[in-house]
């Protein structure tokens, strides 16, 4: 599957040891913008902690085909999407993304979150996708929705988000209503 180009401008590549500078300077320039939404941040605060999440992933690619790619529009490396989990004894994985404001509200993650299910279903026979989304995110709750995920619930304090917990709407494709069209 990778990389991948989903259209002329958008190309989703694993990252690579090779990614972590220019990785860690888009964390970097979104810092305060992710923050609102990630809890990662205060432990990514230099080229080598960066670093060691690409490897950290690499690894989960290995053991079990748990993938973390760089999405690139154009040149640029603008986002980050993968499996945050993979299940392979249930047959289901919870897919994890963010992107650069800049590049926000051009259908970038749509196409990316797309090609993940695809790939999902189709080479790694998944059988279930979850992403959870933070309730007040809309923008990102409205990518499952046009990808015709089911909203299943609401995760109560689910992630401890520096100073607070945050809820998440767990969204859910499964296999066959993917195939429906559902």
């Amino acid at each position: 599957m990778l990389p991948h180009r989903l259209t002329p401008d958008i190309t989703l590549r694993i990252l690579q040891p090779h990614h972590a500078p220019e990785l860690f300077k888009l964390v970097d320039r979104n810092r305060d913008d992710l923050r609102r939404r990630l809890p990662w941040l205060d432990n990514n605060t230099s080229e080598e902690d960066t670093l060691a999440f690409i490897n950290s992933a690499l690894r989960g690619f290995a053991d079990n085909g748990a993938f973390t790619c760089g999405i690139w529009h154009n040149a640029d490396l603008c986002g980050v999407i993968g499996f945050n989990t993979l299940d392979r004894a249930n047959h289901s994985a919870r897919v994890g993304y963010w992107l650069d404001a800049q590049h926000r509200g051009k259908g970038i993650m749509t196409a990316c979150c797309r090609a993940l299910v695809d790939h999902a279903f189709s080479e790694l026979d998944l059988h279930r996708i979850v992403i959870a989304v933070a309730t007040d995110n809309h923008a990102s709750q409205a990518i499952p929705d046009r990808l015709g995920f089911t909203k299943e619930g609401i995760e109560r304090e689910a992630e401890w988000l520096y100073d607070r917990f945050v809820d998440f709407t767990i969204n859910v494709l499964l296999r066959p209503d993917a195939q429906a069209g559902r």
